[in-house]
């Protein structure tokens, strides 16, 4: 029997909701991920990007919460937050979320 959980439904604007195992944060992240591409531009396939988007920014949330708090420099938390927001970014690529730059080669 396989496994129905990880289905996600198109409603009929052609955007994927976010999957209900995300947490709130998570899902508001989706939606505005979603939100901010034409309709039908994330299919099934990408999903699990998306969703590895949606938690690494709330890693990196929560760890930027966390050095704001802080009265000296902890440099673990800063190599912690560099590395996630370098996977952001790379997810971010990933999912052509990011504008394109001037072309140099021109």
């Amino acid at each position: 029997m396989s496994d129905h959980s990880r289905i996600v439904p198109f409603p009929q604007d052609g955007r994927p909701p976010p999957p209900e195992h995300l947490s709130p944060e998570e899902a508001e992240t989706w939606k505005a991920t979603v939100g901010a591409r034409k309709a039908g531009f994330f299919g099934p396939q990408i999903f699990p990007l998306l969703e590895a988007y949606c938690a690494t920014a709330m890693i990196c949330d929560r760890i930027a919460a966390q050095l704001r708090e802080l009265d000296e420099i902890d440099h673990e938390a800063y190599e912690s937050y560099d590395r996630m927001t370098r996977s952001l970014a790379d997810l971010a690529k990933a999912l052509c979320l990011l504008p394109e730059g001037e072309r140099t080669d021109a």
